[in-house]
């Protein structure tokens, strides 16, 4: 990046560590209601919690590193750092990467699988949303190994002095950047597909248009980190200012962070209804049983209970995270779309209703009231 009078004194350190710190704070706070919720609550911990805990520890991890860049200069000009100081900020840099790369492609797994969860996709289906996940994946982890494999030695790529003085060779810069711009674009699109997705399904949902829209909005969400891919990938452009490289990444190392807890974030608010009803009042935490189902009890009633599995229209109380697998309270298509398919048809839910029968002795002289079984 060109140094000029008005910039010549900038210091970006303070900025990306203000930016850093309160969205991965958000973040961390998000993942922390998520797993009460899906730990305490619905005693219920899938495969795409654990995805969204190792997330946030890489997203941590990332802050981490790049907290340690900025004390030693990250975010300034490389003229006013020292050549020790400007290279371990460079070092520090390009190991942040790793955890970046990782922490905004492991939560599109996490969505993916609560997706599959929740919606309960056709085979077909199925095997194209984690084909497409699984692709984006891959493309982010072979941009890391190209990132690493820059230069041969690999720690030419903070040393500056041996690749100035010919001791390494390294490959031009702008490989990297293309295809890091290809990443980024499979990773923008793989966030709206998978923001969309869900849309398709729930409007074909039997409750109100309002109710519809809720539930679109909370699934939808991943459609910014989209937006957020898009902007980082306007950034990528600062890896090939080797003169000022410090300050010229400045901003590609903010947005991917932001892109990384975007999308972590859009994944746990579809989960958070529960607590929600808690903090209102509208539930007490001992209302919440196991599997995701609420308690019913009695104190002074004889109780016997069964399992009734059907198919029905969906109720307006509906909560998001409470449709998973054989434990959701709904089948999410029309009756007459449900008719084409006997086995479990693409984006059907099945309903498990737990019934509880509750009876109380009578004395053989007492006769029940009018209108009782």
């Amino acid at each position: 990046m060109t140094v000029t009078p008005e910039n010549v004194h900038d210091d970006k350190g303070p900025k990306i560590l203000a930016v850093l710190w309160t969205l991965t704070g958000l973040t961390a706070v998000m993942v922390g209601a998520r797993m009460f919720i899906r730990l305490r609550m619905l005693k219920s911990f899938g495969i795409d919690d654990y995805l969204i805990a190792i997330s946030t520890v890489l997203s941590l991890a990332y802050c981490g590193v790049t907290t340690a860049g900025v004390s030693v200069g990250y975010g300034k000009h490389a003229k006013d750092l020292t050549q020790e100081n400007l290279e371990m900020a460079i070092l520090l840099n390009t190991i942040s990467f790793l955890f970046g790369i990782l922490s905004f492609t492991i939560p599109k797994l996490a969505v993916t699988a609560m997706i599959t969860r929740i919606l309960c996709p056709g085979l077909k289906q199925k095997i194209w949303l984690w084909l497409l996940v699984g692709t984006a994946a891959a493309v982010s982890c072979i941009c890391i190994i190209i990132l690493f494999t820059m230069c041969d030695p690999p720690e030419a790529l903070w040393n500056v002095h041996l690749a100035m003085t010919g001791g390494a060779t390294c490959r031009n810069v702008w490989i990297l950047i293309d295809y890091a711009i290809f990443t980024g674009a499979l990773s923008a699109f793989v966030d709206l597909y998978l923001a969309f997705y869900p849309v398709t399904v729930l409007m074909k949902l039997q409750m109100s248009l309002r109710k519809r829209i809720a539930l679109c909005a909370a699934m939808g969400l991943g459609s910014i980190a989209c937006a957020m891919a898009i902007i980082k990938s306007t950034q990528l452009n600062g890896l090939a200012d080797k003169s000022d490289y410090t300050y010229g990444t400045a901003d590609l190392v903010m947005w991917t962070n932001i892109e990384a807890d975007v999308v972590v974030i859009a994944s746990c608010i579809p989960t958070l209804q529960p607590l929600l009803e808690l903090i209102m009042g509208k539930r007490t935490l001992g209302s919440y049983g196991g599997s995701g189902k609420y308690k019913q009890s009695s104190s002074n009633y004889n109780t016997a209970t069964f399992d009734r599995s059907k198919r029905s229209a969906v109720k307006d109380d509906l909560a998001i995270t409470n449709v998973e697998g054989k434990e959701s309270q709904e089948s999410i298509l029309r009756d007459d779309q449900l008719q084409q398919d006997k086995d479990f048809p693409m984006d059907a839910i099945r309903r498990t209703d737990n019934v509880t029968v509750e009876y109380e002795s009578r004395s053989a002289h007492e006769h029940p009231p009018e209108g009782s079984w």
